[in-house]
């Protein structure tokens, strides 16, 4: 009897232990320039720091390129400056995926886009605006397209580029630019919460 109650608790644990995580990725920037002219985005000035927070699971995504792209579905999605304006996706927009690219010996990244195969950024709920985070980093930096296995943070070690702004119409026409200061990416969510309330304040 012992031994079939030991037996039932590590199939427990071991299907505890397999089940999907939640993983919550943040961005920290600061603006650079503010070209829109209409509220509440014009009210931005240069100098505020900008903070962006999604939710995702570890068990839903698309391997939009096998073996090097995978696009983690968005739960949720945000985007907040210190002055306290916050804005969410567009209502009725496309799917929004963060992506993790392990183009091993090439190139790593990663970066959010309404496609799960190539950046170009996801649409604001004040319109025509797009957000846009596209980061791209030295191979190796990523073990694999396990977003589990990409917990940590990531700032400019390795970098090779980064995209981080506000676009509208077409990504080119950039309309607020915001320079890249770290990406961290967390599990469990209640654990994170309490930390990156700590992060944004640290900033204001």
């Amino acid at each position: 009897m012992k031994r079939l109650l030991i037996l039932v608790t590590l199939t427990m644990l071991v299907a505890f232990t397999a089940q999907a995580a939640p993983v919550t990725v943040n961005a920290v920037g600061t603006v650079v320039w503010n070209g829109i002219q209409d509220e509440p985005l014009s009210t931005v000035v240069a100098g505020e720091m900008v903070f962006m927070t999604i939710q995702v699971d570890s068990d839903v995504f698309t391997d939009a390129v096998p073996d090097d792209v995978r696009g983690y579905d968005v739960m949720f999605f945000d985007v907040s400056f210190s002055s306290g304006l916050g804005l969410g996706l567009l209502a009725g927009a496309p799917d929004t995926y963060f992506a993790l690219i392990d183009g091993y010996p090439v190139s790593d990244g990663f970066f959010v886009s309404s496609s799960p195969s190539s950046p170009g950024g996801v649409p604001l709920e004040q319109e025509p605006f797009s957000f846009n985070l596209d980061l791209g980093y030295e191979g190796e930096t990523l073990e694999n397209l396990s977003i589990l296995d990409a917990l940590g943070t990531y700032d400019f070690t390795g970098m090779t580029r980064f995209g981080f702004n506000l676009w509208s119409v077409f990504p080119d026409n950039v309309a607020m630019d915001i320079e890249f200061q770290q990406l961290i990416i967390t599990s469990p969510l209640p654990t994170e919460e309490s930390s990156w309330s700590g992060v944004k304040a640290m900033y204001r």
